[in-house]
């Protein structure tokens, strides 16, 4: 089963409707806000921590995000808001964007052998972004997967673990962003 921390975004409500709807496993979604609540029977296999607003320092109930992440030994992939959860959790730095960013944006991959961009042609991506902070400083036990001209820390994997976080919104990205999250899926043994 695949557990979505849903961080208020409308993009993982789209990504619900057009994706994982359609798909033939199970998923539970849960508001930031609210207990996990599971029955003992439930096995999840993977945790998707989506995207909204605020950052993890302001005073916004997340405690189920990290939760999910430090209490299931499953890989997670972190949207947006999730990518930051997961550098804080770690011991990261976030800081605020100039401005507001919202648009497509090209990302550049620069560890184009990992699992997560198999069945990719090319290490140039043009993913959706929206948001006001990124990543300053990355944990020790993580690596920079790929950068953007607004970001050094677009996407990032734990060094050990299958924990992924994407400053950016591949569940609306296209095609390219539905490969990555059907890689995140294959490692989770849920597809």
């Amino acid at each position: 089963m695949l557990l979505v921390i849903d961080n208020q975004s409308a993009f993982i409500k789209k990504f619900k409707r057009q994706f994982l709807a359609e798909q033939d496993f199970d998923y539970v979604f849960f508001d930031h806000n609210q207990p996990i609540t599971l029955s003992a029977k439930s096995e999840i296999k993977g945790i998707i921590l989506s995207g909204g607003r605020g950052n993890p320092y302001e005073p916004l109930n997340l405690t189920s995000n990290f939760i999910a992440l430090m209490n299931f030994d499953v890989p997670v992939l972190g949207f947006c808001l999730g990518h930051e959860i997961i550098a804080v959790s770690y011991r990261g730095r976030i800081k605020k964007l100039p401005e507001y960013h919202s648009k497509k944006e090209i990302v550049t991959i620069q560890k184009f052998d990992d699992p997560i961009f198999k069945g990719l042609q090319s290490n140039k991506l043009e993913l959706v972004k929206k948001h006001s902070f990124y990543i300053s400083e990355l944990p020790e036990c993580f690596e920079c997967l790929g950068y953007s001209d607004t970001c050094p820390y677009e996407i990032i994997r734990h060094k050990e673990k299958a924990i992924y976080g994407f400053q950016s919104h591949p569940e609306v990205s296209g095609n390219h962003g539905i490969v990555m999250i059907k890689n995140f899926l294959k490692m989770c043994n849920i597809l």
